[in-house]
């Protein structure tokens, strides 16, 4: 009997530890699956957002920023310096309403801010305004207020497919529909039915939603995906930007771990694996069709069929077709619904969207900016059970997604125009040959860039481009401020993404050619790219160059220190200035400075002598200031500090300390000289508490504490700056000599 007992014991403890170690097996599994497909992109920007601090390089230090020789450094600066006039002389008015704007306008500060790697923030801030104050828009060009035509490349964030003169003339007949109607809320216009009908057709899908932005449409789209499948988890992919609502922003701008949002690889089988594994917690999966933070790099289409007419054939066929292809089937598989934002991209590749060209049917779709003919607007499109707001066998449970400006009339009209243009066969074939001209103009681009031995190239995808660099350097950035003085617009990533219009003729498209040519050469006259031979080992030295400016910028310490710091170096230069001009007064503070530091040491070892030995000093110091030092009270009261006639004072107390000692509290007879001396030590180092302390209280209570707190560091240090300021009198210390402060 015994025997069977045991015999079971020992299979329950083998079961036990065969459950222990699938478990553990199913954690690691997890975690390898995970480590393959999350990105590990938000979690550094969360982590580096905090830590990295600004640098306050200046123009110099950034012309130097890759290493470069002195010659190198020195021509930069004269084109940094050239081209901020040229830009300047060319646009006064509007670089000065764009500095006046930009003082209450966030949007304005926010694009000074990305345009521009942190280290060369400060350097480029300075005198560098690229905002465009426009008046007036004709086919593909902008006019600023001083009467300058810029190309327009920018797109209008993605707005502008069809050219502006369209736009004009939708929104005006958009105006005629409605116009006895003005902006009413709530009841909606007959044009709705219209446009929902066309809206259908264009995405394919059952129902229609409609809001005031592109992003507050994303924000409904993930509300109705998790209402609808009870689930938690929204998946993004790295590099996408699915508006600002940081509930999709998990490593872009957002200073928040985002719980509910998971970001993972783009273009990753693993991405896929991880979706299987986790279906049961993804509310849905959310795509960006045109990736749009990827810097460097082109839009996601095949390079191989990039440019090509093989690539507008047969679309499917790129990596980027059969991996949406996959992820299609990857959902349809586990129930996890697939959603596309093509708010960005709008109709620009094709006027079926990502859906039509890619063969890749979507869940639910997002559209913006374009779709409205001008307005602004989001729609969402998508299938009967994931559009619903209300769940039939709980009453009490709703999606509670509304928009004050949903259905705005002035946009209903607008977005009439638009797509009673998009759904004829004409705008097709108007969209078709945008795209043929723009992969055109790509290929004689390169070959001319080609030509002229330049880092850059042009790639596209359908009437989007993008600038890629083809050599290492720290001031490819620097490109974009060269085509505004060539007279091109950008949006706020740069050159990053670029579009075409409808209204781009053939003289357009040279122009761009001619100026995308014009800037390079001048980038590369003025040093801004260098070749081996004109800076060997190039490519190391960027490298460390690069990871110096991050380390600096890693354990750089906080602004609020860096002004501290300078506050007091001011405060040092005033009184330097007040009263320490004259040479023997300064030799006399280099003894006592020296002297001081030595007491600072003493104080923990030997206290007495340092009280002794520091008074000694203080005597000499302020016998400096009263003897041979000019009048200067008046500049001193100015000061923190004491005055002459202050420290003069304070230093009669202290003499009559030993004299009160003696004759207050005479020594008992006998008494051994080493207590007295010890007694009157340990009283001057009371009274000079009393007074260091009583004065930051004084200064506190008058002035603040951030003020007195400048005090008692200058004072504490007065002594170490001023043996470097004062070394030079050991040799030169006879007449008048002023010290650079």
């Amino acid at each position: 009997m015994f025997h069977v007992s045991s015999l079971a014991f020992d299979w329950l403890q083998a079961a036990l530890w065969a459950l222990a170690v699938t478990a553990l097996l199913m954690l690691l599994r997890r975690a390898w699956l995970a480590l393959r497909a999350r990105s590990l992109t938000p979690a550094c920007a969360r982590w580096l957002a905090w830590r990295v601090r600004a640098l306050d390089g200046d123009a110099r230090a950034m012309a130097g920023a890759d290493d470069a020789p002195t010659p190198v450094v020195e021509r930069r600066l004269q084109a940094l310096t050239a081209l901020r006039e040229r830009l300047a002389e060319r646009a006064p008015r509007s670089q000065a309403f764009a500095d006046y704007l930009r003082g209450g306008l966030s949007d304005l500060r926010f694009t000074d801010a990305s345009r521009v790697p942190f280290p060369f923030a400060r350097a480029m801030r300075d005198g560098f305004n690229v905002a465009t104050v426009v008046v007036e828009t004709a086919g593909s060009r902008l006019c600023d207020l001083d009467g300058n035509w810029n190309l327009d490349v920018s797109g209008a964030y993605g707005v502008n497919l069809a050219g502006y003169e369209r736009y004009k003339t939708w929104l005006a007949a958009g105006l005629e529909h409605v116009r006895k109607v003005g902006p009413v809320l709530g009841p909606v216009h007959p044009l709705v039915a219209d446009n929902i009908d066309m809206l259908l057709d264009l995405s394919g899908q059952d129902e229609v939603s409609f809001h005031a932005s592109g992003t507050e449409a994303v924000m409904a789209a993930v509300r109705l995906a998790r209402f609808n499948t009870g689930r938690p988890l929204i998946v993004c992919f790295a590099g996408a930007y699915h508006g600002w609502w940081d509930g999709v922003q998990p490593g872009l701008g957002s200073e928040r771990e985002i719980g509910d949002c998971v970001t993972l690889k783009d273009l990753a089988p693993a991405s896929l694996a991880w979706i299987r594994a986790h279906s049961h917690r993804i509310a849905a999966v959310l795509v960006n069709p045109v990736q749009a933070f990827h810097p460097n790099s082109p839009p996601p289409n095949d390079a191989v069929l990039l440019n090509s007419a093989a690539r507008r054939t047969a679309p499917e066929t790129s990596p980027y077709g059969r991996w949406l292809a996959e992820l299609r089937t990857t959902c349809t598989a586990v129930g996890v619904p697939l959603v596309f934002d093509e708010v960005f991209s709008g109709f620009r590749l094709g006027l079926g969207g990502a859906q039509r060209r890619f063969g890749v049917k979507a869940d639910m779709v997002v559209y913006g900016k374009t779709v409205a003919g001008g307005m602004p607007v989001g729609v969402v499109c998508g299938r009967h059970a994931l559009m619903r707001r209300f769940d039939p066998e709980r009453p009490m449970r709703m999606a509670y997604v509304v928009g004050t400006f949903a259905a705005h009339p002035l946009t209903m009209g607008a977005m009439h125009e638009f797509l009673r243009w998009a759904v004829t066969p004409e705008a097709e074939t108007a969209v078709d040959a945008l795209e043929r001209r723009t992969t055109a103009w790509a290929e004689a681009t390169n070959a001319a860039l080609r030509r002229a031995a330049l880092p850059l190239r042009v790639t596209t995808l359908a009437s989007l481009w993008t600038i890629e660099y083809t050599r290492p350097s720290r001031f490819n950035w620097l490109l974009q401020y060269y085509l505004r003085a060539e007279g091109v617009n950008l949006s706020w990533v740069g050159t990053g993404r670029c579009m075409f219009n409808l209204d781009f003729g053939d003289e357009d498209y040279a122009d761009m050619s001619e100026a995308l040519l014009s800037a390079g050469l001048r980038m590369r006259e003025d040093k801004w790219w260098l070749s081996e031979e004109e800076q060997p080992d190039r490519d190391r030295r960027i490298a460390r160059a690069t990871r110096r400016d991050l380390l600096a910028a890693l354990f750089a310490p906080p602004r609020s220190l860096r002004d501290f710091y300078r506050e007091v170096m001011r405060r040092k230069h005033d009184d330097h200035v007040a009263s320490h001009s004259h040479g023997l007064n300064q030799f006399l503070h280099l003894v006592s400075s020296s002297v001081f530091i030595l007491c600072y040491w003493m104080i923990f070892n030997d206290m007495v002598t340092a009280m002794w030995l520091g008074l000694a000093s203080l005597f000499v110091r302020q016998l400096g200031h009263a003897l041979i030092e000019p009048a200067c009270h008046d500049k001193e009261q100015l000061l923190l500090g004491f005055d002459t006639r202050s420290k003069t004072r304070v230093v009669a107390i202290y003499l009559a300390i030993p004299l009160l000692q003696w004759f207050a509290l005479p020594p008992p007879r006998g008494a051994h000289l080493d207590a007295l001396t010890e007694n009157v030590a340990e009283l001057w180092l009371a009274f000079t508490a009393l007074v260091v302390f009583g004065h930051v209280a004084r200064l506190a209570r008058r002035h603040g504490w951030r003020n007195a707190l400048v005090w008692l560091v200058k004072l504490v240090t007065d002594p170490l700056t001023d043996i470097f300021a004062y070394y030079p009198t050991l040799t030169r210390f006879r007449g008048e000599r002023r010290v650079r402060p």
